[in-house]
């Protein structure tokens, strides 16, 4: 939350791009940091607004930042949806229609609209179903390739976190314990909590 500022730190700095965002004080500035900055929330029952329709979700970002026009629209959110395999049929539908697997697709195509730079992932597939887990891995998997974007994906599921990381970043009580290549963690495992995890 912290990251994404939608909890101002105590001290420290947050370096994006060699500029600490923290220091962005202007509107103009969050609204950029924003767009290139986004969000996978945890639970997809509760991050989406169940007032609002798929349609007007998605399309959200794109009227509040200007980047498309109105009548382009359409056509913009018609790309969105192909690129993350949501259903046309799904535009006019509301949230608690959904299960919980398209739901959080949504709030992956949500993120993905403004073309961000960077992902926050937080433990974006512990609310779903063993079985729709993998889809949503997956589908993470192919927009990292094909977007070039970089993750930062928060789990308890080391699993997970080998199939889909570069780099692991193990933390205890809000403190970095150990720092892993994903093949290096499995290799030679340190601290307690880390072996804790494994063994789980």
């Amino acid at each position: 939350t912290v990251i994404m500022r939608l909890q101002d730190p105590t001290s420290g700095e947050l370096l994006f791009e060699g500029k600490d965002i923290f220091k962005c004080k202007n509107r103009k500035e969050n609204l950029q940091y924003c767009k290139e900055m986004q969000i996978v929330f945890q639970d997809p029952y509760s991050s989406l607004n169940p007032k609002k329709t798929i349609r007007s979700i998605l399309s959200e970002g794109y009227l509040i930042h200007h980047t498309v026009s109105k009548k382009d629209l359409n056509d913009v959110l018609a790309l969105l949806s192909e690129k993350t395999g949501i259903s046309k049929d799904m535009w006019d539908q509301y949230p608690h229609e959904l299960d919980g697997g398209k739901r959080q697709v949504v709030g992956i195509a949500r993120a993905l609209s403004m073309n961000p730079k960077f992902i926050v992932c937080d433990e974006p597939v512990s609310a779903l179903d063993v079985s729709i887990q993998a889809q949503v891995i997956n589908l993470f998997r192919r927009l990292q390739k094909q977007f070039n974007l970089t993750y930062v994906f928060i789990s308890h599921d080391l699993g997970i976190i080998k199939y889909i990381s570069d780099r692991i970043m193990i933390m205890y009580l809000g403190r970095v314990m150990e720092f892993y290549t994903s093949e290096g963690i499995y290799a030679d495992p340190k601290h307690p909590y880390t072996q804790a995890l494994l063994s789980a």
